[in-house]
């Protein structure tokens, strides 16, 4: 079993805050999924209804949207570890209470540690601002690098929209949101590209 394989075991018995008592036969707690040696990590809100039903993070509409906007700039999302900062779905997918993101909080720290990514990417407010340690809001915060420090590491984070925003802002044209991400995210691939 990798140290990757035995966090997640210990994350799928975590009950540290009320996220973790489930509620139907369907709860899974959705620790993340992709290589431990990834190069890019990303790093959402908290499961929906369907990560919570299949265990596996950005699946369904959002998870689709953020796969192709992945191919478009030329990453691979199979070659990305994908998380979120919380590892179970509040109630009504609401936005998770600060109790409960500092309750996980340890869990994505270790994740980071053992994967050590080159780049953390996080989508929306919740994981920019917790992983930034700021209230600014992401409109201000995409369009460049970051670095902050998790632990005992200091690491670069690109903020970007998050897939359901796209969602609601479908146009593909310059200027809109997705065009935004999408230059976003060839940057993160150009970063990753440079000798």
């Amino acid at each position: 079993m990798t140290p990757l394989q035995k966090l997640h075991g210990r994350i799928a018995a975590c009950m540290d805050c009320p996220l973790g008592q489930p509620e139907s036969e369907t709860f899974h707690r959705v620790p993340g999924e992709g290589p431990e040696d990834a190069r890019v990590m990303i790093v959402g809100e908290a499961p929906g209804a369907e990560e919570e039903r299949t265990g596996r993070p950005f699946v369904g509409r959002s998870g689709n949207l953020l796969t192709e906007i992945l191919t478009a700039a030329g990453l691979k999302r199979e070659e990305i570890f994908i998380t979120s900062v919380c590892k179970c779905r509040p109630p009504q997918n609401r936005t998770p209470k600060r109790a409960e993101m500092a309750a996980c909080l340890p869990w994505l720290t270790a994740q980071i540690d053992v994967i050590r990514p080159e780049v953390v990417l996080t989508v929306g407010n919740v994981g920019t601002q917790t992983l930034l340690n700021t209230k600014t809001g992401i409109n201000a915060l995409r369009g460049r690098f970051h670095q902050f420090t998790l632990g005992e590491r200091t690491m670069t984070l690109r903020p970007l929209f998050h897939p359901a925003y796209l969602l609601r802002n479908p146009r593909r044209v310059p200027g809109s949101p997705w065009e935004m991400m999408l230059n976003d995210l060839i940057e993160v691939r150009q970063l990753l590209e440079k000798p």
